[in-house]
């Protein structure tokens, strides 16, 4: 569990971020004082989610208009259905959800259940071999 943002700043129908061991976690509180993880990256254009509209139990991305529901990330509704969205990148892409992430508040933080690890483990396994940024098999230099 990791600190993302202070309790305090989480106000009714807001979106916070925090970033921490290289992921941007958004914070969305809903009306009810709900609050629920999603990636700050939303599908397809990659705005940040805190630029998100919230409507109810969905987050609006704000370029093609896709909605995207708070408590799953799925995806909901028609995708795309802005004018641009449906002109150029409804064509482009398909439908996607959001990556969420499960939130806990404690000690005056909101906290994020996130891989710290998650960087090293997926490098590991590229870090060795035949085309080894270090050279030999074994690691050492030529």
């Amino acid at each position: 569990w990791v600190d993302m943002v202070p309790a305090s700043e989480l106000k009714p129908n807001t979106i916070n971020s925090g970033f921490q061991y290289g992921i941007e976690v958004a914070v969305v509180c809903d009306a009810k004082g709900g609050i629920y993880g999603l990636s700050n990256k939303m599908p397809p254009t990659g705005q940040p989610t805190t630029f998100a509209e919230i409507q109810g139990d969905v987050v609006v991305e704000p370029v093609s208009g896709t909605k995207f529901n708070i408590k799953t990330g799925k995806q909901t509704g028609t995708w795309c259905p802005y004018p641009i969205g449906k002109l150029i990148i409804g064509r482009i892409t398909t439908p996607q959800d959001m990556e969420t992430f499960k939130l806990r508040k404690q000690g005056g933080y909101v906290q994020a259940l996130i891989n710290v690890n998650a960087k090293a483990q997926f490098e590991q396994k590229y870090w060795r071999g035949i085309l080894d940024s270090q050279g030999k098999v074994d690691g050492g230099y030529y």
